[in-house]
């Protein structure tokens, strides 16, 4: 009676796994403000979080392109962005701010990725 429940509750745990949801790319809403001529920001408007150490951010044209990086200290910021509130998460009410080396013209675009998608990409308008 015993081997039989447990064959019993191991099949129906089997066939139960087959209906859990898998996992899911991040979606979120983001609108981009730009803040002064070498600097943008970010801000997460609603949908999931991701880690700000997953998080890559790539900005400039077609002929150059800057990648930033989260550090939790900030030590370079030609190559750093920079979460507000402090913490380590993206999401809601979350900004990244990231200032770039040279001005933001019309053919900008921001990119936000992960390691395995890419969650944002617009044009910056200066």
């Amino acid at each position: 009676m015993i081997g039989l429940a447990i064959i019993l509750i191991s099949v129906f745990a089997s066939v139960m796994g087959n209906f859990l949801p898998g996992a899911h790319d991040p979606s979120i809403t983001i609108i981009v403000t730009n803040d002064s001529p070498h600097q943008i920001t970010l801000w997460h408007k609603g949908g999931d979080w991701v880690r700000a150490e997953d998080l890559k951010i790539i900005f400039g044209d077609d002929d150059n392109r800057e990648n930033f990086i989260y550090n939790r200290t900030y030590t370079n910021p030609k190559r750093h962005f920079q979460i507000a509130p402090k913490k380590e998460t993206f999401d809601l009410g979350s900004n990244i701010t990231i200032t770039t080396k040279r001005e933001i013209t019309r053919n900008d675009t921001v990119s936000m990725v992960t390691s395995h998608a890419s969650i944002f990409s617009g044009k910056v308008l200066p």
